[in-house]
């Protein structure tokens, strides 16, 4: 019987923790997007238009559909990207790899989150949402540059 005083206050001590929403329960709980990091279709295709410095449309890249497109870079808060999605994506207050993170829309709905190694890509004046037909074009300096038509 000694225990149950404790256990009664293990509990109240998690239920406190995960009702005001401390940091790393409230994280570990959070819901979130799976993030391809694997995508050759999109990364050689990237990788090319960087290597050549020439120009595509992304979804020339993409074998899913969707109409809009967002990019997000190492560092990138994720109320921004939340705000920006409507929709969690990331667990951790930051957004932390080391690779550009695409996510895909659908009628206003994420289908799906890319990372691409490397974090060479950068929206043209510091955009960051892309309509279906963004291009990607070569920028020289091993970036690869997405815009808006």
């Amino acid at each position: 019987m000694r225990s149950l005083p404790l256990l009664i206050a293990m509990v109240a001590v998690l239920f406190g923790l995960t009702s005001t929403g401390c940091g790393p329960v409230r994280d570990a709980v959070r819901p979130s997007m799976d993030i391809d990091y694997d995508d050759q279709r999109l990364i050689d295709g990237l990788r090319q238009v960087r290597d050549t410095g020439t120009s595509a449309f992304l979804r020339e890249f993409t074998s899913w559909e969707w109409d809009e497109v967002h990019l997000f870079n190492e560092h990138t808060e994720r109320d921004f990207i939340e705000d920006t999605v409507g929709a969690p994506v990331i667990k951790d207050r930051f957004y932390g790899s080391k690779a550009s993170l695409l996510v895909f829309e659908r009628d206003g709905e994420p289908v799906k989150a890319a990372g691409i190694s490397g974090d060479f890509l950068r929206g043209k004046d510091h955009r960051v949402s892309f309509p279906a037909d963004a291009t990607v074009q070569g920028w020289g300096g091993g970036f690869v540059l997405l815009a808006a038509p």
